[in-house]
């Protein structure tokens, strides 16, 4: 009998015959050999399911599983009852790895005893140049407490993490059918439920940016963002974290939906208006009036849709702030230039 894998690794597959073979090759050749590779053809139309299957007769490591499409959460939730390392991995089927990253993520986990590790990520093919994602302002320190956890908020991604597997099996930390940015659920939820977490300042996992993918998309499927608030805030109250958080979550959905709307198509935003109007709570009024850090146009933005008096006032009070801080640049740089001048000439 051959002892239990020490990562699992889960891919989602769903029509992505172009850029399969590049995702596979760098998962199966690993120099961590003790994997379990599980693959799931979410319905596929074109070619993936054959190569998945070429590769399967090459390497007994990976499993297929074959469903009907759901939905890139179905396909991960349903990996979920054929996990056997003690370590999860998520890779997307359009994305590629470094050849040594089980082993780095494993061996970082297995060291510090933290439930998540959480690693850098590079965007190639970029525009103007191959970019490094930085967790910018994070620490290399692991993060146990509420304050510490703060600073890896904002990088909701499934992938770019190795998961215990225990720790994401016994929160049932699955993934919401159905809706788009299934991965800011389950992260939030797994940052506040983790007892560590490890950050590796190493990047090891390429994330390909596509225009057909989902994050690239401006219509309907933006309106899940509500959802997803909606749910994170009740498992907040449910698991008694409401107040540690709230604040930290509020100004993130307030600037999350504040850039979403800046991003949709025109047609489509007074109807994103109006669903921001009835999600708008107290707590988020209040938040408005009372943080100083928030930029003018965002305040400006909220009391467009909440009419109230009060958070026009810390618009213009932000607004003067800022105009009274650009002319202040302005004139300490006409004097600093009279300066150099003047000491050229003599």
């Amino acid at each position: 009998m051959q002892p239990p894998p020490f990562i699992s690794i889960i891919i989602p597959v769903y029509n992505v015959e172009s850029y399969l073979r590049d995702c596979l090759d760098s998962v199966v050749n690993q120099t961590m050999r003790e994997i379990q590779i599980i693959c799931v053809n979410d319905g596929s139309t074109d070619n993936s399911l054959n190569i998945l299957n070429e590769y399967a007769k090459c390497d007994s490591r990976i499993e297929i599983i074959d469903k009907l499409n759901g939905g890139l959460s179905s396909a991960r939730n349903a990996a979920y009852p054929h996990i056997k390392g003690k370590y999860t991995l998520f890779v997307d089927s359009d994305d590629w790895i470094e050849y040594d990253l089980c082993e780095k993520t494993y061996q970082k986990a297995e060291t510090t005893n933290a439930e998540i590790v959480v690693f850098y990520f590079q965007i190639p093919f970029d525009a103007k140049s191959e970019t490094l994602a930085m967790l910018n302002g994070i620490t290399p320190e692991d993060k146990i407490t509420n304050k510490e956890k703060q600073t890896i908020i904002n990088y909701p991604t499934a992938w770019g993490k190795l998961w215990k597997s225990d720790f994401l099996l016994d929160n049932k930390l699955f993934f919401p059918e159905g809706l788009c940015f299934e991965d800011n659920l389950v992260h939030w939820k797994g940052v506040i439920l983790a007892n560590k977490i490890s950050i590796l300042q190493k990047p090891l996992y390429y994330y390909r940016q596509r225009n057909d993918s989902i994050t690239s998309k401006n219509g309907l499927e933006r309106y899940d963002l509500f959802k997803i608030f909606s749910m994170f805030f009740d498992f907040l109250k449910s698991h008694n974290e409401y107040e540690s958080f709230i604040k930290i979550f509020l100004r993130l959905k307030i600037d999350l939906l504040f850039n979403t709307y800046q991003k949709i198509d025109k047609e489509r935003r007074p109807k994103f208006l109006d669903e921001i109007k009835k999600t708008v709570s107290k707590y988020e009024i209040d938040y408005m009036r009372s943080e100083r850090y928030i930029d003018y146009s965002v305040t400006y933005f909220y009391y467009s849709i909440t009419g109230d008096w009060r958070i026009f006032l810390m618009y213009l009070r932000r607004r003067i702030r800022s105009f009274l801080g650009t002319s202040k640049r302005n004139i300490i740089n006409f004097f600093k230039t009279l300066i150099i001048k003047n000491k050229k000439k003599s």
